[in-house]
């Protein structure tokens, strides 16, 4: 006669975060990081206050951004909308698309205290800086050496042009209006900027 094994017992499964809990907790944290900037601005910053709004712990905001400026700035890219994607002949028109975003955004809300934030956040933090130069270079300043490109191949605009001198041009007034002037962009900016910069590159 053979004693039987007494079965095992199943171990109990381990407690996962899932992707849906972990992008909810993303969501939250970056939420927190808008409304503390609207509250504090950059330079008085909590990352106590975040944790404590979303309901997350501070190890895991630092695991998820290392640099507290990379946080800020992609609260506030999170909040500008896709360019249109409607087709335009008008290069006036096609340049100012570029830049429309920013404006909606400084003229809802809060946005443009987070959008400050976030840019005195770039200037201060190395980091910061550099997540906030990809996204311009990806959706400001590729599509308008593109834009440019064909008008001036199209004899409207000179071709010596520097597209340095022409992001600058295009989008330096509202970063004195947002950081100096502390203000929403006025509604029309985006076309306005549109149009003087094809201006000043006329031959």
């Amino acid at each position: 006669m053979t004693e039987e094994t007494p079965a095992k017992k199943p171990k109990p499964a381990r407690r996962r975060q899932g992707p849906r809990r972990s992008e909810a907790s993303r969501v939250a944290i970056l939420e927190a990081t808008r409304e503390e900037l609207v509250r504090s601005g950059w330079r008085k910053f909590s990352v106590d206050s975040v944790a404590r709004t979303a309901h997350a712990s501070k190890q895991t905001i630092y695991r998820w951004w290392p640099a507290t400026g990379s946080m800020c700035v992609e609260a506030a890219i999170g909040l500008l909308p896709p360019v249109s994607q409607a087709v335009e002949t008008d290069p006036v028109e096609r340049i100012a698309a570029l830049i429309l975003p920013i404006e909606t955004v400084t003229r809802a809300g809060n946005g443009h205290a987070v959008l400050r934030g976030a840019l005195i956040a770039a200037a201060d933090e190395k980091a910061a800086g550099e997540s906030w130069r990809n996204w311009m270079k990806a959706n400001i300043r590729a599509p308008l050496r593109l834009i440019l490109a064909e008008v001036a191949a199209k004899q409207l605009i000179r071709r010596d042009y520097d597209i340095d001198e022409a992001v600058n041009l295009l989008i330096s007034p509202a970063w004195h209006n947002l950081i100096v002037m502390r203000a929403p962009l006025k509604e029309g900016f985006s076309r306005d900027q549109a149009g003087h910069l094809i201006q000043l590159l006329k031959p």
